[in-house]
């Protein structure tokens, strides 16, 4: 039987609550693959406006946690971004530090996703490799310098 049937034979009928049901049968709209930078983060450094994105955009651009992107870092999975926001002002809650977040810039990101996928981090939802650290820490190079 159709959609359509059925709302016409049962339509006389109340609801449970006597509210109808809402959001059945709609479909959540397919999630973008670049939809993690939709958000950056902007800081001035030396007087110049810049770009900059949080851990959260890159455990979205790479689509792992959070936890995971820290955990990969405290093993030397992946290196540390080298750039963090400004220190917090007001105080902190008790175990947190009061340094800045992390951050990264567009091209460092899109070096990882590249990496990534390149060894099949991606693909695969496996772990990152030792190659793959060593290949991030050779782009972040190259990009500093």
């Amino acid at each position: 039987m159709s959609d359509t049937i059925v709302e016409e034979r049962f339509s006389d009928l109340d609801y449970p609550g006597k509210k109808p049901p809402v959001n059945r049968g709609k479909k959540k709209p397919p999630v973008e693959i670049n939809d993690w930078d939709a958000k950056p983060v902007y800081y001035k450094v030396n007087g110049e406006k810049r770009e900059f994105f949080t851990i959260s955009h890159l455990a979205k651009a790479l689509g792992y946690s959070v936890q995971s992107i820290r955990a990969w870092e405290a093993m030397s999975l992946l290196p540390r971004s080298g750039i963090r926001g400004p220190r917090t002002v007001r105080p902190v809650a008790a175990g947190r530090s009061d340094k800045g977040k992390r951050l990264w810039t567009r091209e460092q990101i899109e070096a990882i996703l590249a990496t990534a996928q390149k060894h099949r981090v991606l693909l695969n939802k496996e772990p990152p490799t030792p190659a793959f650290c060593a290949d991030v820490a050779r782009r972040f190079e190259e990009l500093a310098g």
